[in-house]
């Protein structure tokens, strides 16, 4: 039994709908002044009130997929960066300039692909392929440098549509040992906000 070598955090894969897309939609929001939580790359985001992008809990309605910080003023250098993650620290006060713009893939008809969390909920091909369809919850994991280390909960697996996210398929079959960890996954939202309907609270 071997573990599958994969990054965790969700990465594009395509989009549902758009007929040979080579590269994700992509959206630009500010995170407040202060925010005081880091973003990785691969991490699940929500829009808050006031329009500010902020990190998502297991549970919660969300906009889509941080995908590296555009800009954020770094006090110990004094000047703007960017990078592939938004660092906890961050802090630009009042001057409208130096604001933090996060890059995000909006979860609005994508695929995105991951991995799973545990290696006993299910052992063969099978077993992961009877999940297809079913919804899952996610696990935050722990970051590794500029990388996410969220990934799906597969032991929540269930048609309940309160959970976050849909199993859409296994990939890379020939290549998983479906017996070892982080077996990767694709998936949708299955509860998303659309801010193109002009809604905070989802959809």
């Amino acid at each position: 039994m071997a573990d599958n070598r994969q990054q965790a955090g969700l990465r594009w894969v395509r989009s549902r709908f758009a007929v040979n897309s080579h590269t994700p939609p992509f959206m630009y929001k500010v995170v407040a002044t202060a925010y005081g939580t880091a973003l990785y790359c691969g991490d699940i985001v929500k829009i808050l009130n006031d329009g500010t992008i902020a990190a998502a809990a297991a549970g919660d309605t969300a906009y889509g997929v941080f995908d590296g910080a555009h800009q954020y003023y770094d006090t110990g250098l004094g000047a703007m960066r960017s990078g592939g993650k938004l660092p906890a620290s961050v802090s630009w006060g009042t001057v409208w300039e130096r604001r933090s713009i996060a890059g995000i893939i909006p979860f609005r008809g994508q695929t995105f692909r991951m991995i799973c969390d545990d290696k006993t909920t299910f052992t063969t091909p099978a077993t992961y392929e009877a999940a297809v369809g079913e919804n899952c919850e996610w696990i935050a994991g722990t970051a590794v440098n500029d990388q996410s280390g969220t990934m799906l909960d597969i032991s929540t697996h269930a048609t309940t549509n309160s959970l976050s996210l849909n199993i859409q398929a296994f990939p890379e079959q020939a290549l998983t040992d479906f017996s070892g960890l982080y077996v990767p996954v694709e998936v949708i939202a299955n509860l998303y906000q659309d801010d193109a309907g002009g809604s905070t609270t989802g959809v």
